[in-house]
C-alpha cells in the first residue's frame, strides 16, 4: 500500500470492514428505538421495522449511491413504498445532492402540474442543523413558448431564471403538488452538472465511508425525530397543532405550505369528526399516518383527501370522519384507519390567503348516524 494510502483515514476502515461493522451496529440501535417506544400492537412494530428498512434504502440511495454533487441526478426519493415525515400522496418528490462548487441546470417539460415547488437546502439535520437557502414557486419563473421550464443553479449570477446558490448547499428537492393525480401530468425535470469535466471520479474508501456514516445517522436520526414528534402531539391526542416550523425546516419543509399534526387515538366503537371551511388556498389536503409518520396504504384504502376529492356542504365547509369503519354518511369523507387504533395526522394549506386550525372532536361510532 502507498505512503499516500495509508496516510488517508478513510482507507483502514474500509479495508478493515469497520466502516462496515459500524454501519450495521448503528442499524442494531435504530432498532432499538423501535422495540421501545412503538406503540403495543403488532401492527405498529411491524410497521415500526419496515420503516427502517425503508430508511435504510433511502439513506443509502441518497448518501452512497446518489451522492456525488458532480454527478446529480434527481430522483424520486418518496413513494408508496417509501415514506417518513407526514409524506403527501398528492406530492412528487424529487431529490439531488447538489453542491455551491456547481453550476447546474434544471430543465424539462413544465407539464400541467398546478404547483411546483423548488426548494435548496444546506447542512444536515444529522450534523447539528438545516436551513433553506432558496425557494421558489415554478409559476414565478419564466416558461419557454416550448412549455419547457430552465432554471440555472449557480452561486454565479446568471441571466433568466436563477437561483443562487451558497457555499455549503447540500440538497435540492423539487416538490410538484396535485389536486387531481389522475388528471395533472408533472414536469420531466433532469439535473445537470454544467461545469463538470469527463466522467465523475471512480468509487473511492472516503466516498464509501463517509456515505456509510451519513447514511447510518439518517437512519438513527430520522427515526428518534419523528418518533420524538409523535410523542410530543401524543401527550394530547386528538388534537391538530399549529405549524413547528423548526420541525418543517429539518424535515425540507416546503415554506408555501401551513403544516398541521397531531396524534389520533380511537377506540373500537369511536370517531373523529373535523369540520371546517377551507381557506382561499391552491390546495388543502387531510392526510392518516402510523405512528412512524409514514402514511397509510393510500394505493388502496381511503386514508386521505383533498381539496379535489372532499365532499362540500351547500356553506362550502367540509366534513371529515375518521373511523375504523365506514359510517356511510352523505356529504361527508370517510378515512379508513386501516386496523390501526392510533397515530399521526395532518392537514396542510398551500399557498393559503388564511391558516386556521380545526379543533378535531372524538364521538361514539353509532352517534355518526344521527348527525
Amino acid at each position: 500500500m502507498s505512503q499516500e494510502k495509508e496516510d488517508d483515514p478513510f482507507v483502514e476502515p474500509a479495508m478493515s470492514g469497520r466502516a462496515w461493522e459500524e454501519f450495521c451496529d448503528s442499524l442494531k440501535r435504530a432498532g432499538r428505538i423501535v422495540l421501545e417506544r412503538s406503540p403495543d400492537s403488532d401492527l405498529d412494530r411491524a410497521e415500526g421495522y419496515r420503516y427502517l428498512t425503508r430508511l435504510t434504502r433511502m439513506g443509502l440511495r441518497l448518501c452512497l449511491e446518489y451522492a456525488d454533487p458532480s454527478a446529480p441526478q434527481l430522483i424520486r426519493y418518496m413513494d408508496p413504498t417509501q415514506k417518513f415525515g407526514v409524506d403527501n400522496p398528492d406530492q412528487l418528490y424529487q431529490w439531488a445532492r447538489i453542491s455551491g462548487r456547481h453550476d447546474y441546470r434544471l430543465s424539462g417539460p413544465r407539464g400541467t402540474v398546478g404547483y411546483i415547488g423548488i426548494g435548496v437546502y444546506a447542512g444536515s439535520a444529522a450534523r447539528g442543523g438545516r436551513r433553506t437557502v432558496a425557494h421558489v414557486n415554478a409559476n414565478d419563473l419564466v416558461v419557454g413558448e416550448d412549455g419547457t421550464l430552465d432554471v440555472v443553479l449557480s452561486a454565479h449570477e446568471h441571466g433568466g431564471n436563477w437561483i443562487a446558490l451558497e457555499p455549503d448547499t447540500t440538497t435540492l428537492l423539487v416538490r410538484q403538488t396535485m389536486n387531481d393525480r389522475a388528471t395533472e401530468v408533472p414536469a420531466a425535470l433532469t439535473l445537470e452538472c454544467l461545469d463538470r469535466k469527463g466522467p465523475p471520479a471512480a468509487l473511492d474508501s472516503a466516498r464509501l465511508v463517509k456515505g456509510l456514516r451519513r447514511a447510518a445517522a439518517q437512519v438513527e436520526g430520522s427515526a428518534a425525530l419523528f418518533a420524538d414528534l409523535s410523542d410530543r402531539w401524543k401527550e394530547r391526542p386528538n388534537y391538530l397543532h399549529p405549524s413547528d416550523r423548526r420541525v418543517a425546516e429539518q424535515s425540507f419543509g416546503d415554506p408555501d405550505l401551513y403544516y398541521m399534526g397531531g396524534y389520533w387515538r380511537l377506540a373500537s366503537d369511536e370517531a373523529l369528526v373535523i369540520e371546517f371551511t377551507p381557506p382561499e388556498c391552491h390546495y388543502w389536503g387531510f392526510l392518516l399516518c402510523n405512528y412512524w409518520t409514514e402514511s397509510l396504504e393510500y394505493r388502496y384504502r381511503q386514508v386521505s383527501v383533498n381539496k379535489h376529492s372532499a365532499c362540500y356542504r351547500s356553506d362550502g365547509s367540509v366534513e371529515i370522519v375518521v373511523a375504523h369503519s365506514d359510517p356511510g354518511l352523505a356529504g361527508a369523507s370517510w378515512i379508513d384507519t386501516e386496523g390501526h387504533t392510533e397515530g399521526t395526522m395532518t392537514l396542510r394549506w398551500l399557498l393559503a390567503r388564511d391558516t386556521p386550525v380545526p379543533a378535531p372532536r372524538v364521538v361514539k361510532h353509532r352517534e355518526l348516524a344521527r348527525a
